[in-house]
């Protein structure tokens, strides 16, 4: 699953003395001990949303993956039956209304794209696929009330779809309400506990409440799944620098910038764990290399 991912803004390397720490958007690091660190209103965290994604067939159309679908209606994304088995295949109105507003939504037509979405819906009320990517542009448009109510209707279809359960999860996340994200992100590892997708969103979720020590296990556990995840070695060394183990943050963070090497919130985290180890030459040099890279 691909994963859209919010913005984040980064700060300059803090003069000597008093400091003032923040990594991009997603809350202080810990403070060495002996030096006063201030930390400015907590911002928001970056939350990963697993989108859902097509597979190409061989004929070169697209398919739908896991799409959920009630009754006698057809599936978008798979060709209608015909009755006749010489005659070749032809689209359903609703995958020809789906492909559209995928269309739409890729050529930056967001608008046009929720309308042809909700036209699908229309007649076609439990294609749950096409319903959670409304929700996706919705949610992206600021509309997050209206992202939950499809997101929750498509639970309701499906109670244990574990992708729209991330997903609400972790848009929940997103806008604060974190006793209803780790609600649904509990409740998508019960039913498949190797959901990478649930294990990164449950702990940045847990983290941004502050909660470090608790929040490790499940960065542990998403690495573990997908080592190949730089945002994630990002977030536990950040966890880890506030537990203080400031070899595993080290390493964390070292993997994120090998794993993405122009992430400058990974080179300016590396430069504050050096900066506690008493490497300030290197965390020197980190700062710089960040600074570089957002242009200040």
């Amino acid at each position: 699953m691909s994963r859209s991912k919010r913005r984040r803004r980064h700060r300059r390397t803090p003069p000597r003395g008093r400091r003032r720490v923040t990594v991009g958007d997603e809350g202080p690091l810990a403070a060495s001990s002996g030096e006063t660190f201030e930390v400015d209103n907590m911002p928001s965290v970056p939350f990963e949303f697993a989108e859902p994604q097509l597979e190409e067939e061989t004929d070169g159309t697209a398919q739908e993956v896991g799409t959920a679908t009630g009754g006698s209606e057809p599936q978008a994304g798979r060709w209608a039956e015909p009755e006749d088995r010489g005659v070749p295949p032809t689209p359903s109105s609703e995958d020809l209304l789906y492909r559209a507003a995928q269309q739409a939504a890729a050529q930056g037509q967001a608008a046009r794209a929720k309308g042809i979405y909700r036209e699908l819906l229309h007649h076609y009320p439990r294609n749950i696929r096409a319903r959670s990517h409304l929700a996706i542009l919705l949610d992206r448009a600021g509309q997050h009330d209206e992202a939950l109510e499809e997101l929750s209707e498509c639970i309701t279809q499906d109670p244990d779809n574990t992708e729209i359960l991330v997903s609400r999860g972790t848009m929940l996340g997103s806008l604060g309400r974190y006793v209803e994200a780790e609600d649904d992100l509990h409740r998508a590892l019960r039913l498949e506990s190797s959901n990478a997708d649930a294990h990164f969103n449950l702990g940045v979720v847990i983290a941004r409440k502050g909660l470090w020590k608790e929040a490790v296990p499940f960065l542990r556990r998403t690495l573990e799944l997908d080592s190949s995840r730089a945002v994630a070695y990002f977030y536990l060394g950040e966890a880890l620098n506030h537990v203080d183990d400031l070899d595993g943050a080290l390493h964390c963070f070292q993997r994120a910038v090998e794993l993405r090497p122009n992430d400058s919130r990974a080179l300016y985290g590396l430069g504050i764990v050096l900066d506690r180890m008493n490497r300030p030459d290197e965390a020197a040099q980190m700062y710089r290399r960040s600074r570089e890279l957002t242009g200040q």
